[in-house]
């Protein structure tokens, strides 16, 4: 999956990029509430030798942007879902208590991903990559 950005920072072999919402997030402003100006900072790994100020794209696999999906998203949903049924077994007639261990199921995993986030980083499979620094003309992303 490659996207562009512009290098803010560069350390130690990585680089701090701003980039901008993909096009295929245009319809959708689920991104803070929907701010047509959002951006965000990523780290990526600076194998283009990427300078402050230049243009990049930025590459990661599609399956490993869909596992780190998987395991911010769908892991925490899981925990809420089965959360709600031990609640609902252990308290039947008591469905905002069911609820709420529901939440805590969700929040000790997110609790747990964020205490695990070392190994994501860590992780060359979760850590996008600098692969092509641009000149005046557009990138080629072939």
């Amino acid at each position: 999956m490659k996207q562009f950005g512009e290098v803010v920072n560069v350390m130690n072999g990585k680089a701090k990029v701003s980039m901008q919402k993909h096009s295929s997030c245009s319809n959708c402003n689920a991104c803070k509430l929907g701010s047509e100006a959002y951006s965000l900072e990523i780290e990526a790994k600076n194998e283009a030798k990427a300078s402050i100020g230049d243009l990049v794209v930025v590459d990661m696999k599609g399956q490993d942007v869909l596992s780190a999906a998987f395991i911010l998203y769908i892991i925490p949903l899981i925990a809420l879902m089965l959360g709600i049924l031990l609640g609902t077994q252990i308290f039947p007639q008591q469905e905002l208590i069911a609820a709420l261990i529901g939440f805590l199921f969700m929040a000790a995993a997110f609790l747990v991903i964020k205490s695990n986030d070392h190994r994501f980083k860590d992780n060359p499979k979760y850590v996008p990559i600098i692969v092509e620094v641009c000149d005046e003309e557009p990138c080629q992303t072939s």
